[in-house]
């Protein structure tokens, strides 16, 4: 397992210090945890998408995702609005927004934190995966887990996950995606993506 000084919050940078305290994000599980096999049937893919700003590739989905404007990501494509809903399916590929740390674990770690940024205000996470992958050639931290939340007063839930890469560019790359309860069906297309990037 990649060492990570996240298990002592005395050796850590303060933007992880910083996540260590936050109450909507646990500490990792210390253990290796698989991605267990979603619920659904993967989405139709047609080849890939190559980002080359990221320096990772990525699954391109057809008909159930549609691309749509990367800003601020590098990728990005987006299921469609639920009837009803006031949020969707997510999947976006950039260079890691946030200081990179001494291990692949703890940058992934502050990346979901980030992607919080994503989901209705007020979200909190639990983990359900936290494993090392191999994206091609190269080294990568995989977390999964369920975002909790309310919206309209219900208590709502999207299953997430984010591969962090090691690739030959500056810094890391993210692999995130996200999909709420409305949109289950599609929960598979997460085993999907993180089992089908690579670095570039």
């Amino acid at each position: 397992m990649d060492a990570s000084p996240a298990d002592n919050a005395d050796a850590v940078d303060p933007a992880l210090a910083a996540a260590l305290k936050d109450p909507r994000v646990p500490a990792l599980p210390k253990d290796v945890r698989r991605l267990r096999s979603l619920p659904g049937r993967a989405a139709a893919t047609h080849s890939l998408i190559k980002d080359r700003r990221s320096g990772v590739a990525l699954p391109r989905f057809t008909k159930a995702w549609t691309l749509a404007k990367p800003a601020p990501f590098a990728s990005r494509q987006l299921l469609p609005m639920a009837k009803g809903a006031s949020y969707r399916g997510m999947l976006v590929s950039c260079p890691v927004p946030i200081p990179e740390q001494k291990t692949l674990r703890d940058t992934a770690f502050l990346a979901a934190r980030w992607t919080l940024n994503h989901h209705p205000s007020g979200a909190t996470i639990t983990w359900t995966a936290s494993q090392p992958i191999k994206a091609g050639k190269r080294k990568g931290w995989l977390l999964g887990y369920t975002v909790h939340y309310s919206l309209k007063g219900r208590k709502r839930v999207s299953a997430a996950a984010l591969a962090l890469v090691d690739t030959p560019e500056t810094k890391p790359a993210v692999v995130f995606v996200t999909i709420p309860d409305s949109q289950k069906k599609r929960w598979h297309d997460i085993n999907k993506v993180m089992s089908s990037v690579k670095a570039l």
